[in-house]
């Protein structure tokens, strides 16, 4: 985990939505990229690493919005051209 892409925050993981969750995110930008998406646009997403919990910061999470709008896209386009 590189934390220069994550910042520590104060909350207890189990009290995260498990669709805020970075293994949620991840499971959800392989079987369904809008959801990716809508969950990145829509607020924080969060890591835990041993006992402490961080957060996405804004450059990560557009960084994830971008890898999932390309990858959306090329699947579009390789559908369209069969």
């Amino acid at each position: 985990m590189d934390i220069n892409r994550f910042e520590k925050v104060r909350i207890s993981y189990e009290k995260v939505p498990a669709y805020r969750k970075r293994w949620f995110v991840l499971l959800s930008l392989l079987i369904f990229l809008p959801a990716t998406i809508l969950i990145a646009l829509t607020g924080d997403i969060y890591a835990k690493k041993g006992d402490t919990v961080y957060k996405f910061k804004n450059n990560a999470i557009n960084q994830l919005i971008i890898m999932a709008v390309t990858f959306m896209a090329a699947g579009l386009f390789i559908a369209a051209n069969r």
